[in-house]
């Protein structure tokens, strides 16, 4: 059996394939050892830093502003200018890169594609090796002789919670986004720049400042390493995390050379919401399907988010519901207008682009586009000076709505069909025309956690208790009976809902069951 050719202190336990040599080569893998030795130290202590303001607000702590960094706020900068194909962004669109990555047809229209390497991907080592190979063959035959009309690519690397287990520097698994990043970096980052194309990235869970810097001395190391002219890489920040949109301008602050642009991602936000104020019942939430955009606290994050874009010079995205387009063209007409009614709550807070999860719905966001800049206020609501309204919006959770029966088991089947899919191979599954990943996973099972360890009440008067879960869960799991992994799928939502404390990660769990 042959064996990768590997540099000292580092371990590939994935399986061999011949072709993966192309991405897992002996300087590939000497470069991504090398971020793992440079960084690690400081993505623990990041990683211990998160856990001791989670204590915080165990304790009952507040989140607000920080003082500490007033002047960041209030003195005049702004981020590096784009490159000038970064400078226009209406509509891009998400994909995985496990299977063939589409670039044709109704996918030219994208202002660009972003690659999903983390809530979109089931990290098998399989997958996540095909997906740098398919990333690593596009980029060489679209050089060698494509038409040229390749829409700009981003790569959405895993987060600093995560890790990859079938590399190990060290004796220790290799950080997954020095994985992610790292390959893609090392194998294209030149073939990009000569074009003026990239390296471009989505950084996803950035939860404060400190967190920034971490990513702006990583973009820096590489570039050097490369020698890359510093700032080539650009970022595009995603606010997914509550204690981040407290940090906006100091994150921003801290990638300015780097940033360009930030997105409101708010499935994944409304999880941090959960997951950070998890013993607090001012964040008791009801049914998923109540919480929209005109949520107090996401309509305020959103806001801020624009503003502090604006005022800084960068460009503020959101990512709108990922409906996908049906085969039925009755069923498109209500998809659609989904999308635009969405949409037009986001224009009306000065959002410039989106991300939408199928290339039918690009036509339909951008012919909206015009309509809505045209229909924006002359003037966007400003917090100014008022920082403690902005921070009372923030943690504003009270948006009405109930928690009834119905919602209970969606969030129950919706955990255990994306678990289903999950160990299948597949990191989302398409449910009502939806795709819900692992965001939505996350939301589905910290809202059950919530309700049971909270004592909510159901619309019924009858609080959601842990005899109700486990009839509901097995009646939900009858209904599913075909698919595989169930048994596994069950245990594990079992076990993320009735633990005592709050599990932080699905995915950390589920990963350590993950087989290729």
């Amino acid at each position: 059996m042959s064996i990768y050719s590997t540099p000292s202190g580092i371990t590939i336990i994935g399986s061999y394939n011949k072709e993966w040599e192309k991405v897992l080569s002996y300087e590939a893998l000497r470069f991504i050892g090398s971020l793992h030795r440079q960084f690690n130290g400081l993505l623990l202590e990041l990683l211990e830093r998160r856990k001791k303001t989670q204590r915080s607000l165990n304790e009952g702590a507040s989140l607000g502003f920080l003082s500490g960094s007033l002047s960041i706020r209030e003195e005049k900068w702004e981020v590096s200018a784009p490159p000038p194909v970064l400078r226009e962004r209406k509509v891009e669109v998400i994909t995985g890169a496990e299977d063939q990555i589409p670039s044709g047809g109704d996918w030219k229209e994208a202002s660009g594609i972003i690659v999903d390497l983390e809530d979109g991907l089931s990290p098998t080592w399989k997958n996540v090796i095909q997906s740098q190979l398919n990333l690593y063959n596009l980029l060489r035959e679209e050089k060698a002789g494509g038409d040229g009309d390749l829409p700009v690519l981003h790569l959405r690397p895993r987060g600093i919670h995560l890790f990859e287990k079938h590399v190990h520097v060290d004796g220790e698994p290799i950080g997954a986004c020095f994985f992610d990043f790292g390959l893609y970096f090392f194998h294209n980052a030149k073939i990009l720049a000569e074009r003026q194309g990239g390296p471009f990235f989505y950084i996803p869970k950035i939860e404060n400042q400190y967190e920034a810097e971490f990513w702006k001395t990583l973009f820096a190391f590489a570039e050097n390493a490369f020698s890359l002219h510093p700032g080539t890489i650009r970022a595009t920040i995603i606010l997914e995390t509550i204690t981040a949109a407290f940090e906006i301008e100091e994150i921003l602050y801290n990638l300015k050379n780097y940033v360009a642009a930030m997105v409101f991602e708010p499935r994944d936000y409304v999880f941090s919401v959960i997951r950070k104020l998890r013993n607090q019942r001012i964040a008791l939430l009801p049914d998923r399907s109540e919480i929209t955009i005109e949520a107090p606290f996401l309509k305020a994050s959103l806001d801020l988010l624009a503003q502090s874009c604006h005022k800084r010079g960068t460009l503020a995205l959101f990512e709108l519901v990922p409906l996908m387009a049906s085969l039925d063209e009755r069923d498109n007409l209500e998809i659609f207008n989904k999308i635009r009614e969405e949409q037009l709550r986001a224009s009306s807070l000065g959002v410039d682009g989106y991300i939408v999860a199928h290339p039918r719905l690009i036509p339909v966001v951008k012919a909206e586009i015009k309509d809505s800049i045209e229909r924006r206020p002359a003037e966007a609501h400003s917090y100014g000076e008022k920082s403690i309204d902005c921070a009372r919006d923030l943690l504003n959770f009270k948006i009405g709505g109930e928690i009834t029966e119905s919602g209970v088991r969606n969030n129950l089947s919706l955990v255990l069909r994306y678990l289903s899919s999950w160990f299948s191979g597949k990191g989302a599954v398409e449910i009502s025309n939806v795709k819900e990943d692992g965001s939505s996973a996350e939301v589905a099972r910290s809202q059950l956690w919530q309700w049971i360890h909270l004592g909510a009440e159901m619309d019924s008067k009858i609080p959601l208790d842990k005899e109700i879960f486990l009839s509901w869960k097995t009646e939900e799991k009858e209904l599913l009976s075909p698919l595989p992994f169930l048994d596994k799928a069950d245990k594990i939502l079992e076990e993320v809902v009735l633990s005592r404390d709050f599990i932080d990660f699905l995915t950390l769990l589920a990963y350590e069951q993950l087989q290729d």
